[in-house]
């Protein structure tokens, strides 16, 4: 029976796969080239959203089991403190130094709670990506076939989104986009099941 975070998300983007096999068929016989372009953020949009929606669901789950700062691993501290970190940018005054001690402190006398930001930095690209697998302990290696179509995506989607029509790609190429986004997006409901399934977030005893 696979956990009921996993569940959530797949009941929540269930919807993602009837709206990218509609993005295969040009059902008013648009202008092919044009609708291929238009297809291209929209496929993004869809890996994007679905990754965003997936670690709140995930967040927002480990908010519900109160853990302790003493049992979880290190990186979900380092997420738990989020922005605290930015007062230790560049040269410190003794009251940024306060300010971070004190929130280190506030941390550790209550249960872990995470923000629901999750930052792609609006281009979630291979390189975003890992930096996210690294962050919740997710293999990214597992993605190795469908990052260079996901960087393709990240790439063309820029490009229209600042006016260049250059970007011509075929219905082929379509297809082949959906399919991978379509394999990146099971991959990292895998990835986060695992991560429940093994209790991921706990401190590993050694």
């Amino acid at each position: 029976m696979p956990h009921e975070v996993v569940i959530e998300i797949q009941e929540d983007n269930n919807w993602r796969d009837g709206e990218l096999a509609k993005f295969k068929i040009n059902p008013h016989n648009v202008d092919q080239e044009l609708w291929n372009r238009m297809c291209i953020p929209m496929i993004y949009a869809h890996w994007e959203g679905y990754v965003v929606n997936s670690l709140r669901a995930l967040v927002g789950h480990l908010n519900k089991l109160q853990l302790s700062p003493n049992d979880v691993d290190t990186k979900l501290i380092v997420i738990g403190l989020g922005k605290a970190y930015n007062s230790l940018s560049g040269k410190q005054s003794f009251e940024q130094k306060v300010e971070f001690t004190n929130k280190f402190i506030d941390l550790f006398d209550n249960a872990m709670k995470f923000r629901k930001d999750i930052d792609t930095k609006s281009n979630l690209n291979s390189k975003v990506l890992k930096d996210l697998c690294k962050i919740f302990g997710f293999n990214f290696e597992v993605f190795s076939n469908v990052v260079t179509d996901i960087d393709r995506i990240v790439t063309f989607r820029n490009k229209i989104a600042h006016g260049e029509n250059s970007i011509l790609p075929d219905t082929d190429s379509i297809e082949t986009y959906i399919l991978s986004i379509t394999k990146a997006t099971d991959i990292f409901l895998e990835e986060i099941s695992k991560f429940l399934l093994n209790e991921s977030y706990l401190k590993k005893v050694a």
